[in-house]
């Protein structure tokens, strides 16, 4: 067993900046009052009662100084006295009362996905609740964290976790769902518990996914930009780009599962830049394929020449070669899709759907431009764009 410890690389309040409100105000928060003790029982209780140990005596410490954190989640060490290591996580965004149902469902969805995609694929996912996980975060971008001679073997790892994901289809959109003891086969439920009674309010196609998505993204937009005709031209551009990422062949499906957010805080490595476990499974659902092939790891600099992207499109050319690597051997087996997942990986519509849906309000204005540099190339001007569509409806 290695003697790396999870929490080797971790920095604790040392990225965090106090104050009101503040990211480490939430995680102080949570550290200062969750019960560890009561914790600590629960996790030796489980791996005793999973046959994990055949030493009585172990213990289990949690250390509440020494933790890493992502957008919802606080995650610390579990320490065994025989040198075995989990981990657990804790929710530091505040939680509404009201929101309890919703809540337990995401946790419950997000259960159901790790376990489906450990029975069905060899992606390596958590166990839940009793899980040793041995690697590392990567504190940066692939290209900038790995060296040159590990990148063919991080990208074709990568490739084959798309590969599979690719091929854990499902006829709908959605989450996964297990039933409320995680122990059913997977079904898709909607995303929201609210569109539960009215599959019409779900998305049926790619089409109404894309739309619908890009339209909520617009309206918090012009929330914060409610008159300015530049914010508004960005929402115009990244609405009518819709047309331009559909695959037609696969407006009804198959839906790919996605992980949502594939890059690398979510991925660990060992030393020898072995994948060990993709991580945060809480926001996963079945998507356009065109979704699926996204991720920032392949996005290049918009201002930078070729030569200051080199490495990602380096990169992103490794991924490709690796998928259609992948794909004739699916081939010979007659598993193939109709839709390559190497023709769609890295290409202009790919680049188009990461702007479209990967973006936040704050970056619609520039999302939107570079959208229609796409689009339009040189033929058309940002500057007329804003002149015909600054004061068009959106919604």
């Amino acid at each position: 067993m290695s003697t790396r410890r999870p929490s080797d690389s971790w920095n604790g309040f040392g990225d965090l900046k106090p104050g009101p409100g503040s990211l480490h105000k939430q995680i102080q928060t949570v550290l200062s009052t969750a019960n560890f003790q009561q914790l600590q029982k629960v996790a030796l209780l489980t791996r005793i009662s999973q046959g994990k140990t055949a030493d009585p005596g172990v213990s289990c410490t949690i250390d509440p100084s020494s933790f890493t954190y992502g957008f919802n989640n606080v995650v610390l060490e579990v320490l065994f006295s025989d040198h075995v290591y989990w981990l657990t996580k804790i929710q530091h965004i505040s939680v509404d009362a009201s929101q309890a149902t919703e809540n337990a469902m995401d946790l419950l969805s997000e259960i159901a996905t790790m376990r489906t995609v450990k029975d069905r694929t060899s992606i390596p996912v958590p166990q839940v609740f009793a899980y040793d996980l041995d690697g590392r975060v990567l504190g940066g971008p692939f290209v900038s964290q790995v060296p040159p001679g590990y990148l063919p073997k991080v990208a074709r790892q990568l490739a084959e976790v798309l590969s599979q994901l690719h091929g854990l289809a499902f006829d709908r959109l959605g989450r996964l769902w297990c039933g409320a003891n995680s122990d059913g086969p997977p079904e898709i439920i909607p995303l929201s518990p609210n569109n539960a009674s009215s599959p019409s309010s779900t998305p049926q196609t790619s089409l109404e996914w894309f739309y619908t998505h890009r339209q909520e993204d617009n309206r918090r937009v012009l929330e914060r930009h409610p008159h300015d005709p530049e914010w508004r031209t960005a929402c115009w551009v990244l609405k009518t780009a819709v047309p331009h990422i559909i695959i037609e062949a696969r407006v009804h499906g198959p839906f790919p599962l996605c992980h949502v957010d594939l890059h690398h805080g979510n991925l660990l490595f060992d030393d020898d830049y072995n994948l060990k476990g993709v991580i945060d499974w809480s926001q996963a659902q079945t998507v356009p394929l065109e979704r699926l092939v996204v991720s920032p790891e392949v996005i290049t600099f918009p201002g930078g020449s070729d030569e200051q992207n080199k490495n990602i499109l380096t990169f992103k050319s490794l991924i490709r070669e690796h998928l259609q690597h992948l794909e004739k051997t699916e081939c010979s087996a007659d598993k193939i899709s109709p839709t390559l997942l190497s023709h769609v990986f890295g290409s202009k519509r790919a680049d188009i759907t990461h702007r479209c849906t990967y973006s936040l309000p704050h970056r619609a204005l520039w999302d939107g431009r570079l959208v229609a540099r796409l689009i339009y190339g040189d033929d058309v001007a940002w500057e007329q764009l804003v002149r015909v569509y600054g004061e068009t409806e959106i919604y």
